[in-house]
């Protein structure tokens, strides 16, 4: 089966999630206010976002997707987040101390660093404000007691990848991490690492401190380094997508002709897909992500009911034959599958 198959399969399957949100929600009287709905009546409701950096393209997807969300559902929504230099597990921290003190109806919360923010979202929720995980945190949003999840299992993810790269003739990859310590980003090497050696090939990781991943000279500096200590790396797959430019431009310095993929969209990597520059992307729908994640806390602070389960919103694997489509929905509408 091609990739552009699988991508529709995969679009097919988020379709039904969306379903799953807006139509096929359970009653959730395990912990909902008998009141809940009574409560938010004839008035505006605030929700709280808490997500990464927008200096990165693929969280000014997640900021349109929170706005527009808000626009269409009638809802007060705020976008917190780090500087591009210091989105550490203690600034997400603090930023979600700051999310409970404005007390909204409801927050959204990307779970990056757990050790950090597992004991701020278990005292939003004491605190009465329910909450919904997005994009990372997909193995233990139940145990914080949040409401839902809304994102992609990072190792499927990778698996994917890897797969896709293996197809291509990948025999050594070289997974570049840009946030150590985000177990999302770890098991999303590891799935492409796994993917690889099943098919006989090998990978590792390159580790790169978040505080230089949107310096684009310092990244490039660090993947020509790799490249330069091992030859026989014919694959680079990148957990976000300007590190997939880097990555880019570190094997053209060296002349080395490599099997590309991101691990996210921006519309700089979109066109280099398009023209084979960057042999594939995968899209994990980040504008979906708060999207769902403000319309599950909608409904249920509203109506008290909430999916039984996570929501997926991809991964779908982006190539040369799909990127088009793509392409031209981020010049009719900016920011959607990805920004910049």
């Amino acid at each position: 089966m091609s990739p552009f198959r699988r991508s529709r399969i995969a679009l097919i399957a988020t379709a039904v999630a969306a379903t799953a949100v807006t139509a096929a929600c359970s009653k959730r009287t395990d912990s909902a206010d008998s009141d809940s709905s009574g409560s938010s009546a004839g008035r505006k409701l605030s929700v709280v976002v808490v997500s990464g950096p927008l200096s990165d393209p693929f969280f000014g997807a997640m900021k349109t997707g929170a706005d527009n969300a808000g626009k269409e559902l009638n809802v007060s929504t705020e976008y917190l987040s780090p500087t591009s230099t210091d989105a550490s597990g203690p600034t997400l921290a603090k930023l979600m101390q700051a999310a409970v003190a404005k007390k909204p109806d409801a927050i959204v919360v990307g779970n990056f660093f757990p050790e950090a923010q597992n004991p701020e979202i278990k005292a939003a929720i004491k605190a009465g404000i329910p909450v919904v995980v997005i994009n990372s945190g997909v193995t233990d949003w139940k145990q914080l007691g949040a409401l839902s999840f809304v994102g992609i299992e990072p190792a499927v993810a990778g698996t994917r990848s890897g797969e896709r790269a293996a197809e291509l003739g990948v025999k050594k990859g070289l997974c570049v991490n840009t946030v150590p310590g985000n177990p999302a980003l770890e098991q999303l090497c590891q799935g492409y690492t796994d993917a690889l050696k099943k098919a006989g090939g090998r990978a590792s990781s390159l580790r790169i401190p978040y505080q230089n991943a949107t310096n684009p000279t310092k990244v490039t500096q660090a993947i020509a380094g790799a490249l330069k200590a091992d030859k026989s790396i014919d694959g680079v797959f990148t957990t976000g997508s300007m590190v997939a430019e880097s990555a880019l431009t570190a094997a053209n310095n060296a002349g080395r002709k490599l099997t590309i993929g991101s691990g996210d969209l921006s519309t700089k990597v979109l066109k280099d897909v398009e023209a084979g520059k960057i042999q594939y992307a995968m899209d994990q729908q980040p504008y979906l992500q708060t999207y769902y994640g403000v319309l599950i806390a909608k409904q249920y602070v509203q109506y008290g009911i909430a999916p039984s389960g996570t929501v997926l919103t991809g991964p779908l694997v982006i190539d040369k034959d799909s990127a088009g489509v793509a392409l031209k929905i981020n010049e009719t509408y900016q920011g959607i599958r990805g920004a910049s």
